[in-house]
């Protein structure tokens, strides 16, 4: 019997799950990102990695809006912070958008990363999974 992920969280945006295999994943939607829902996700994304004692993260990002510039900045300078200080936040799977303009904030976002935080991007979901699970 194939596990099955249990849903932790969900709002416009997108939803969290914990996959049985040892990383919470971040499924976004196509909705518009504001930054009150953004930071709720993000918070959120922070608790499910904590509750779920893990350090890894595949957030598929196929459908997500991009971002803008002061978004990328809080996600840069807070939320991957404190992710890393408070659950050794320490892989990211990144299953990218095929739009070219959304793809590019996305990896504006990893560019502008310091630290110990290990990320790779994918364009397959299955890739990226294996990728974590071999990590």
């Amino acid at each position: 019997m194939t596990p099955v992920a249990l849903l932790y969280y969900r709002n416009p945006l997108g939803s969290i799950t914990y996959d049985p295999l040892g990383f919470v994943a971040l499924k976004w939607s196509d909705a518009p990102v504001t930054s009150a829902e953004l930071q709720s996700l993000y918070a959120h994304t922070l608790q499910a990695l904590r509750y779920h004692e893990t350090c890894k993260l595949l957030t598929d990002q196929t459908d997500r809006q991009a971002l803008s510039e002061e978004m990328q900045t809080w996600i840069v300078e807070q939320s991957i912070p404190q992710a890393i200080a408070d659950c050794a936040y320490s892989h990211c799977a990144i299953v990218e958008c095929s739009r070219e303009d959304h793809r590019q904030a996305a990896r504006a976002v990893g560019s502008r990363l310091t630290g110990p935080l290990e990320f790779r991007y994918f364009e397959q979901e299955s890739d990226a999974r294996q990728w974590l699970q071999s990590t």
